[in-house]
């Protein structure tokens, strides 16, 4: 398991000792759209660092790069996104690869069994094609659902912190309103009861121009990340001691 951060717009800056640093920020092509250079340079570091362990992958703009690490799953699988957004877009730019359209390509991957579709509103669901996709909205988490796991698959889990109300993450999308706590109880409920391949967490703001406002979405998305970090390996190390 290897543990790490690619940095594409400074937004880390060290903040992670214990994960393995790659500055990104020098890749041309990669802000909301990945290009094929692009994609070929990051899947040849993908290909050196293997995607098991927890990723920090940047802001939202990059979260197409869940697609770029699933790619490399050779295995019947489950993929667990937990987004405001369904990230289920038709293409703008030709076929190029998106953070708006990543999560409808990685349907097309014939290793994947189920896709878990966890945390944007029931308007925003209707529209998502619902082949391999299980979806469970906002208002039905804050209902009481419980997420039934009804796989016998490992999973890859992807977490967008946009899917949290701006007292827990400050990024550059348009947030829920879900709390830390609810999302942390989300991801324990997969860590506990499945096999997990990987994770990655994406949900930061690198436009802030006024220096407050960008100390405190640094310390607001450092606590959340760092909760979650902790949530996972705590539950992770726990299962490897089995």
């Amino acid at each position: 398991m290897r543990n790490y951060v690619f940095d594409f717009t400074h937004s880390y800056k060290g903040d992670y000792p214990q994960l393995t640093y790659y500055d990104c920020s020098d890749i041309e092509g990669t802000r909301l759209f990945c290009d094929q250079q692009a994609e070929k340079q990051l899947k040849e570091m993908i290909s050196k660092n293997g995607i098991s362990g927890i990723h920090f992958i940047d802001s939202g703009d990059y979260h197409y790069i869940t697609k770029l690490m699933i790619d490399f799953i050779h295995e019947p699988f489950d993929l667990v996104l937990i987004d405001h957004h369904t990230d289920m877009q038709s293409s703008i730019v030709g076929d190029m690869l998106s953070c708006g359209n990543w999560a409808k390509k990685a349907l097309q991957n014939p290793f994947l069994h189920r896709l878990y579709l966890i945390g944007p509103s029931k308007h925003d669901l209707k529209s998502v094609e619902q082949n391999k996709v299980l979806s469970f909205s906002i208002e039905e988490l804050e209902q009481g659902a419980t997420i039934p796991l009804e796989t016998k698959y490992p999973v890859y889990i992807s977490i967008d912190k946009d899917v949290l109300d701006e007292k827990y993450a400050m990024t550059n999308w348009n947030q829920g309103d879900m709390s830390l706590g609810m999302l942390e109880d989300v991801l324990a409920h997969f860590l506990k009861n499945c096999e997990v391949i990987g994770i990655d967490i994406c949900g930061d703001d690198p436009d802030i121009d006024d220096y407050p406002t960008y100390i405190k979405a640094e310390r607001i998305n450092n606590f959340s990340d760092d909760a979650l970090y902790q949530t996972a390996m705590k539950i992770l190390k726990r299962r490897q001691k089995k």
